[in-house]
């Protein structure tokens, strides 16, 4: 079988726009979105200035992020090196536009399943090339097997100096630039000014670095295709109702096994466990493109994709708390005992799962790493004992638990501001990207929110109440800690998720 590639001469390009037109018209993609474009990057000072034309289009990885995350085996690598889509398996998650490392993804308006290049995977099946090699007038674009030394791009491959898209990722991508500037390939080289779409102007996007581009010398992007963020407020939203939920038999079942008993545990528990658990899917199901399909991540699972492994230990945790709940019910003390170390296994899986989800979102580099598993735990502490504490308010039972509960919070805070202090304040960024989204954070568009609410109004304000007043003082105090604590925990997961996707991609 072949192995398809591109190789792609810069020093030919003319920024035309030929390949996008010819793209979009063999493949009826809709206005406003595209499979292929070309960026363009100015560099210098008038009169001393060079515009630099960068052709975009997805790179066929050997190994394709978007394949491994999609839940459902929508996206799958052809025998001919192909990554192709499947709209049938679709159901719109977006997570392969999150992984994808070179913005290559979209949905589609119309279908509203995810988009991509797929190298006119029909023209060539017909002997045919691409689209966009075909009307390319200066022949910048060189299409063949990679597999074959005859083939002019296995030549080009094997004999010239190239470069290819973030080489860093690991994932053999097979689209070979030749002459590439540092400017124009690596989108967090170059400034990003004003830009124009459809007549209305937008700002740079958050992630980019000053000072203003208008002023100087560094290269800019002149133009681009705009990308919006794939996850937005329903994800902030998921978290916060999975950490509650997980976050409250978390608690109860270590209270349980360290012989604490008592309607809170056996009742409110399960009760807020169930109810979340309830709106966490209601809202993972709400924001798919094709929620009707929900149930191909069960019936279709992608066993790489941590998406797949949450549908399933999402819903392993909603039935032990519904068992849970029924034996606390019937006052089977019994069952409970035996339900209590599944309840914490599947628990601390259920809780960490998204933070490996989110590490699969390679295009990301902010969500890379073993920390946001871990500091997910923590928030689901602080989010389960804070529910449990305004439940033993309600319940008129703050007397009996209230105290181990706040200290339960207050430690979960300590633990999870720590968490945030040494990856986002004290620890060197790893990447230029990394460092860009942190600097949102902690100077940047959310550093108000980061310092004001996420650390201090939700963080050590909260913590210091409980160290130093408690909670049993006064009921209004409790429940004010309680929700200043959940209240910051949301903050976090907004600026998280927000910050994640600052920094473009293209």
């Amino acid at each position: 079988m072949p192995n398809y590639g591109f190789a792609i001469d810069l020093r030919k390009c003319i920024g035309c726009h030929a390949c996008t037109i010819a793209c979009k018209a063999e493949h009826q993609i809709p206005v406003g979105t595209h499979r292929c474009w070309v960026k363009t990057v100015e560099k210098g000072t008038f009169p001393d200035t060079r515009r630099f034309f960068f052709p975009v289009l997805c790179n066929q990885c050997e190994e394709a992020p978007c394949v491994r995350i999609c839940p459902t085996h929508a996206l799958f690598r052809r025998r001919d090196g192909i990554v192709d889509l499947n709209g049938d398996s679709c159901i719109g998650c977006r997570a392969c536009m999150e992984a994808c490392p070179y913005d290559q993804l979209f949905i589609d308006p119309n279908t509203r399943t995810a988009e991509k290049c797929n190298f006119c995977a029909n023209r060539v099946e017909n002997k045919l090339l691409p689209s966009c090699v075909s009307v390319c007038p200066t022949e910048c674009r060189i299409f063949g097997d990679l597999d074959d030394p005859s083939s002019e791009v296995a030549r080009i491959v094997q004999r010239e100096a190239f470069m290819v898209r973030k080489p860093e990722k690991g994932t053999g991508p097979k689209v070979f630039y030749l002459d590439a500037e540092e400017s124009v390939i690596r989108p967090e080289a170059s400034v990003r000014p004003f830009f124009y779409k459809e007549g209305q102007v937008h700002l740079r996007p958050l992630g980019a670095p000053a000072p203003d581009p208008e002023h100087t010398g560094e290269a800019r992007v002149d133009y681009d295709i705009p990308h919006g963020k794939p996850w937005g407020i329903d994800m902030v939203l998921y978290l916060l109702f999975k950490a509650i939920s997980t976050g409250a038999m978390l608690i109860a079942a270590t209270l349980w096994l360290s012989g604490y008993r008592g309607a809170l545990l056996t009742i409110a528990a399960p009760t807020l466990s169930i109810v979340f658990i309830t709106l966490t899917a209601v809202v993972l199901i709400v924001d798919l493109e094709r929620p009707e399909r929900f149930y191909y991540i069960l019936t279709r699972p992608n066993w790489r994709s941590w998406m797949a492994w949450g549908a399933y230990f999402l819903t392993a945790h909603g039935a032990l708390s519904a068992g849970w709940l029924a034996a606390g019910w019937f006052g089977m003390s019994g069952t409970v005992d035996t339900l209590t170390l599944p309840m914490l296994v599947v628990g601390v899986l259920a809780t960490s799962y998204t933070g490996f989800l989110f590490a699969q979102g390679l295009g990301r580099d902010l969500w890379q790493g073993p920390a946001a598993a871990i500091d997910l735990i923590a928030q689901s502490c602080i989010a389960g004992s804070a529910a449990l504490l305004l439940s033993a308010v309600l319940m008129a039972d703050a007397g009996a638990l209230g105290p181990l509960l706040g200290r339960i919070l207050a430690m979960s805070i300590g633990a999870h501001i720590a968490i945030l202090v040494f990856e986002h304040v004290l620890s060197p960024s790893p990447t230029r990207h990394h460092e860009l989204a942190v600097r949102t954070i902690t100077r940047g568009a959310y550093a108000r929110l980061f310092w004001g609410a996420a650390v201090l109004g939700g963080g050590v304000l909260p913590a210091l109440v409980l160290l130093t007043l408690g909670v049993t003082s006064s009921t209004a105090l409790a429940c004010g800690v309680a929700l200043l604590a959940l209240g910051g925990g949301a903050v976090w997961e907004y600026i998280w998720v927000e910050a994640g996707q600052s920094v473009p991609l293209s």
